[in-house]
């Protein structure tokens, strides 16, 4: 009843300010705090997993059925681009090698007879219609050597084993898959001697690139983190490139993905406790005692030379004790952090 009483002698303005002396803020029980300014919110530990683009994780095989004359790599071997990985022979790639240069020696005597027939019939000797039939079949002839290029360079050939049987006409016998990118040899799935089939994977290899932390955050959490925010794990950091904005029916969290800066020495797969930090402005530590709602918003009343003035809030961060808030404060003000639910009655009363 007393403090009903006291209330009622509250004045408070429309601008949520309500005017209180010394004695009615001492028999209230109001006291207050001084707020900590923030700079920084940090949040986690998350669980974290270092991942590669599926562009970085190189599947070595061939598109022919081969059979393995050597490996030249180990598992677990750092690879530098143009190693030799490993040695094979394809009885394919034999057949259509053959066709090839059976293709380029068509194309040589087509070309040969065209320009013949172009002469003759410069001279008058054969008809219109006998060069134009010379010119279709040379340009068939292109067609089909255009052709067996393409699936030589499908089945395994490069443009140096190309240029090497056309300029030789003779078969390669055997043929060195080389290492695409620098990277480390993750997993050898062959051996000498085997018989492989078309497109098996034979050897997976890590590229040296960009390595990425994904990890998984509360909903909560994610509404207060933006791309440029920053992820700290052991002694590395990492920058958040993506926050998903599908969320996890059962955990109630979104997936974060963040690029590693420096990731020598981070192991890929392998999981990390990463804390997730954020600079922040307008930010406030205040104790959890300092919060009130009204009509599901969060207030603070700020200590003002004849009362206190209600603040809107918004809450950035729950500890056990505090909330880290954003909030229009100085660094030196000062809030109530005991009966606060009185002056929200003052507040009501005011509305009544």
């Amino acid at each position: 009843m007393k403090i009903l009483t006291l209330l009622t002698l509250i004045f408070i303005t429309l601008f949520a300010n309500i005017e209180i002396s010394k004695k009615q803020e001492s028999e209230l029980g109001i006291k207050t705090a001084k707020v900590q300014k923030a700079t920084t919110i940090e949040f986690g530990a998350y669980n974290a997993k270092v991942s590669l683009d599926a562009k970085d994780i190189i599947s070595v095989g061939l598109a022919v059925d081969s059979v393995v004359l050597d490996i030249f790599v180990t598992k677990l071997s750092s690879v530098k681009k143009g190693d030799k990985l490993i040695s094979l022979r394809s009885s394919e790639l034999l057949k259509l090698q053959k066709e090839y240069i059976n293709a380029l020696i068509e194309k040589q005597n087509l070309l040969k007879n065209h320009q013949r027939d172009e002469k003759l019939f410069s001279e008058g000797i054969i008809s219109e219609k006998n060069l134009f039939t010379s010119q279709k079949e040379k340009l068939n002839s292109e067609l089909r050597v255009s052709l067996s290029e393409g699936e030589l360079l499908m089945s395994g050939f490069d443009e140096v084993l190309l240029k090497r049987v056309r300029d030789t006409h003779t078969l390669v016998e055997s043929i060195n898959i080389l290492a695409q990118r620098d990277g480390l040899v993750d997993a050898i799935a062959v051996n000498v001697g085997q018989k492989v089939e078309s497109n098996k994977t034979m050897m997976k290899i890590y590229a040296d690139a960009k390595r990425y932390l994904e990890l998984s955050v509360p909903i909560a959490v994610a509404k207060n983190i933006v791309l440029g925010d920053r992820c700290y794990f052991e002694s590395n950091s990492a920058e958040i490139v993506a926050i998903s904005n599908i969320a996890n029916e059962e955990t109630q969290s979104v997936n974060v993905r963040a690029i590693i800066e420096d990731a020598k020495g981070v192991m890929i797969n392998r999981v990390y406790f990463a804390k997730i930090k954020k600079s922040v402005e307008s930010a406030f530590v205040v104790e959890k005692s300092a919060l009130v709602y009204k009509e599901n918003m969060p207030i603070i009343f700020r200590k003002t030379p004849k009362g206190y003035e209600a603040l809107s809030v918004v809450i950035l961060k729950e500890d056990a004790q505090t909330y880290t808030i954003e909030a229009n404060l100085t660094d030196e003000a000062e809030v109530a952090v005991s009966s606060t639910s009185a002056l929200l009655s003052a507040m009501e009363h005011q509305s009544e």
